[in-house]
């Protein structure tokens, strides 16, 4: 009796063990991080006396094997090292795997801070975007925290424009 009680105790172990084991071997696949594919829809949404509320899409490919939803960003945004503002997205986007994905982001300027802007000398050069935050990604209402860390140069010239303010 004492051996048919360890044996049921062992295997009450060693399944669950088992089930553990599998699951994390099937998930060790490594994850892949979105690649930058474009920016634009850039424009001015809404104006006041006192900001200019200013917003832009960037789209990703995903190129892992599952999807996910990004619930939330949230990133910091410097036009050749001046600071711009904070800019979020607090749509949840639905993510397919292999696809590209479009984030919206939108962000107030303090009117004075873009009346400094010369649009049209940024227009004719290069300038660095530089954007540090996070996003909130998930499945299945689990949500962890991902750093962005992203800077490149652009045109503002390449950059479709969003000519509508809504």
């Amino acid at each position: 009796m004492i051996f048919a009680l360890l044996r049921n105790m062992k295997l009450r172990i060693l399944i669950p063990s088992l089930l553990l084991l599998a699951g994390s071997m099937i998930s060790c696949k490594e994850v892949k991080d979105p690649e930058f594919r474009k920016i634009d829809e850039f424009g001015l949404r809404n104006l006041s006396l006192q900001e200019a509320r200013v917003g832009f899409n960037v789209t990703y490919f995903n190129p892992n094997d599952f999807g996910v939803t990004v619930k939330e960003a949230e990133a910091n945004i410097y036009l050749d090292s001046t600071f711009m503002g904070t800019f979020t997205q607090d749509t949840a986007i639905q993510v397919n795997k292999q696809s590209d994905f479009t984030i919206p982001f939108s962000g107030t300027i303090p009117l004075r801070k873009a009346m400094e802007l010369n649009l049209e000398s940024l227009s004719q050069k290069d300038i660095l975007l530089k954007a540090d935050g996070n996003v909130k990604v998930g499945k299945a209402g689990i949500y962890v925290s991902r750093p962005i860390h992203y800077q490149g140069l652009h045109r503002l010239d390449e950059i479709q424009l969003n000519k509508k303010v809504p």
